[in-house]
């Protein structure tokens, strides 16, 4: 009992709070102070301590959540999981419940108060000590009233004394609220407090939003970014350069890479006071045109140490862009589905034909635009889906499928093509990147799925891992830039049945490399001889790499006449990938020779290759050595071998031959010993096969 105590109490530290002196195990919700004052209570946590120990603390100043659970030196059983999702399930509930309360009655005293103050006039000493106007700012018991906004809704106040001592009201909703100064047209700023954002306002005469603390930049920014997709973002950091970690840049920086927007730092000089941090400092010490130039040097992230000096001199025609790790900020993951889906993250779901991997990605949507339960019990945030279909007919398939999952279809858009002057064309991932991250913006957008990814690729060779990799980096960088789960469709592999899953990947194997998490849908072969469905964590490079669900397709009448497949969750499985999906049910060896053709002459495109390394390439395609051969024939491909020492290697040639030369034959001997000798690197069997073909 005092164990798990402490290992809450530390997590509480670990997350930057300070823990409360006395932790109450009854189950409800407490709160506690985190400023040091003893009227602060932003703080709040809740811990149970019958069964396996749990909680769940906070500060709903900065929006802050996190859930716990102790260490209880073992794995738990599947029960004991559900149980910890259900509590971690309630204690959601009330948390958001209080949560709730505390803000509906911060809005109304904001109002209140809002509506009792005066007009601020420019000589209140703050804002003259600090060299700025009031703008439509208001006075309450002589203090003034900055009002906290997210668009028109006010949701609470900020209180400026005459000395400058600043103060939140009390239960008031913090994170993604701001001030807004101007109105956006073309250029929108973002800075830390009202002072700041009003010298830039005035020396630039640009939009500004104050965002009143640091932690709050990335919030608002995604905010704004989603209520003006096309504006020039520019976060105007504090430069806290005294400050260990320096917050106002790295926060800066989080929230700039998030939201895709440009950072500016205020130069202040090489005889830069020790106290000047902030673009007022710049705008009392240098003047208004130091602000301008500033912000008019607007960058992209970079190295904060270079960041001033290359303002003061003419920038290179090109160099690195460095940031140190001091001026980043640790960031948890964002979970859409706990382990399963993350925000920002490329993903991928794999399976063979028929294994229902389309229709457990329309489940998943489903869940999401309802905010349902997830097949784990946990809940889902509700947010809108984009759909980029090549394969289903959206109308007769895909919406009937959605309908039958229980979707809220105002919530899930097709993408049905890209308008280029005047032409509707395919939507296509490296050309249409910026305008997918604008619809992204442009809607409460959570998850982008396409089916079948590699159809959104455009023209490459899926076969070659550094073309594999610069067709997909697009969509990983959609993903980073919005914040959204990106799930791409793939296939597996033909004839490759008991290999590791991930190799299993139809392609190169830069489509499991570049995906943070990698899920597979297959059937499987039970003893008894039936088959069912099993829905597998191949892969997660964030999170738990293990586990799966059970499920199954049944059929339901969506609309009138209209019948649809539909996923049926089952029980959770434990197990890695390749030990869940061991028996899974044979695909049929049926490719077209015309494909084993196209993967040689694709190997084979920009040169010689050598034969190890068509036959790793041909492992990684799923494609077996011996079709693999047989193909190379019938093209004619020029087999050589270089000398003594050297390996055979491959290379397109005409005319076409259909008999081995005895020197082919012993390239065959060659490779199929070298095949025996390393066969722990690939699975792909040895062959010994000397007959001419």
């Amino acid at each position: 009992m005092r164990d798990a105590v402490e290992q809450f109490r530390a997590a509480i530290r670990d997350a930057g709070l300070h823990p409360p002196e006395m932790i109450a195990t009854d189950g409800k919700l407490h709160r506690f102070p985190t400023s040091g004052r003893r009227s602060d209570d932003a703080g709040w946590y809740v811990f149970h301590n019958d069964g396996i120990p749990a909680g769940a603390f906070g500060d709903w100043r900065g929006g802050m959540s996190e859930t716990w659970r102790a260490d209880v030196g073992r794995t738990l059983s599947t029960q004991e999981e559900a149980a910890y999702c259900a509590r971690v399930d309630a204690m959601r509930r009330e948390r958001a419940a209080e949560d709730a309360r505390s803000k509906a009655e911060a809005r109304e005293k904001a109002a209140a108060i809002w509506q009792a103050a005066s007009l601020a006039p420019d000589e209140h000493p703050y804002l003259a000590a600090k060299g700025v106007r009031a703008h439509a700012l208001r006075v309450h018991d002589g203090a003034l009233v900055v009002p906290m906004r997210e668009g028109a809704e006010l949701h609470s106040l900020q209180f400026i004394e005459a000395t400058g001592d600043k103060r939140f009201l009390a239960g008031g909703r913090v994170s993604g609220c701001y001030f807004p100064i101007g109105k956006p047209e073309g250029t929108l700023c973002i800075a830390e407090g009202y002072a700041t954002g009003a010298s830039i306002h005035d020396a630039t005469g640009y939009a500004v939003a104050a965002a009143f603390f640091a932690d709050n930049l990335l919030p608002v920014a995604r905010t704004l970014r989603a209520r003006f997709p096309k504006v020039r973002l520019v976060i105007c950091a504090d430069d806290d350069a005294g400050t260990p970690g320096n917050p106002g840049l790295s926060k800066a920086i989080s929230a700039a890479r998030a939201t895709g927007a440009l950072v500016a730092v205020p130069d202040f000089g090489s005889d830069r006071p020790e106290k000047a941090t902030d673009f007022n400092d710049l705008a009392r010490l240098r003047g208004a045109d130091a602000v301008r130039s500033a912000v008019a040097a607007a960058h992209a992230v970079r190295d904060a140490e270079s960041t001033a000096a290359s303002a003061r001199s003419p920038a290179p025609a090109s160099s690195l862009i460095l940031v140190r790790a001091d001026a980043l900020t640790c960031e948890p993951v964002r979970w859409l589905w706990p382990g399963w889906l993350a925000r920002a993250k490329f993903h991928v779901l794999a399976g063979a034909p028929g294994a229902g991997k389309t229709t457990a990605a329309m489940a998943i949507a489903a869940t999401l635009t309802r905010g349902g339960r997830w097949p784990d019990g946990s809940s889902a945030e509700r947010g809108d889906v984009l759909i980029a279909t090549y394969e289903d007919d959206p109308a007769d398939t895909l919406v009937p499928r959605l309908h039958s999952a229980g979707a809220d279809l105002s919530r899930v858009r097709f993408i049905d093509g890209t308008r280029n002057a005047g032409r509707i064309v395919a939507f296509r991932a490296g050309e249409d990147a910026s305008l997918l991250a604008d619809a992204i913006r442009a809607h409460d957008v959570r998850l982008v799925i396409v089916d079948p990814v590699i159809s959104a690729l455009g023209s490459f060779d899926s076969h070659r891992n550094a073309e594999t990799r610069q067709a997909l980096q697009p969509l990983a960088d959609v993903a980073m830039q919005t914040g959204v789960a990106i799930l791409g469709i793939a296939h597996f592999s033909k004839g490759t049945t008991g290999r590791d899953p991930l190799e299993r990947v139809n392609g190169s194997l830069a489509f499991g490399a570049l995906a943070r998490i990698v899920l597979a849908a297959a059937k499987v072969r039970e003893e008894d001889g039936t088959e069912r469905r099993i829905f597998a964590r191949v892969k997660s490079n964030i999170g738990p790499d293990d586990g799966g669900f059970a499920y199954t397709l049944g059929q339901v009448e969506a609309a009138p006449g209209v019948f649809a497949s539909r996923v049926v969750w089952g029980e959770a499985l434990e197990g890695n990938a390749r030990e869940l999906l061991a028996e899974a049910v044979p695909d049929a060896d049926g490719d077209a020779p015309g494909d084993v053709e196209a993967f040689v002459r694709g190997c084979l495109a920009d040169g010689p290759v050598s034969a190890r390394q068509m036959r790793a390439d041909a492992s990684g395609a799923g494609y077996s050595w011996d079709r693999v051969r047989r193909a190379a024939v019938r093209i004619g491909v020029d087999r050589r071998k270089g000398g003594m020492k050297e390996g055979w290697t491959w290379r397109l040639s005409e005319p076409v031959r259909r008999t081995q030369t005895p020197e082919e034959c012993a390239e065959e001997c060659e490779e199929s010993t070298h095949a025996s000798l390393h066969s722990s690197h690939s699975s792909a069997p040895p062959s010994n096969d000397f007959e001419v073909l």
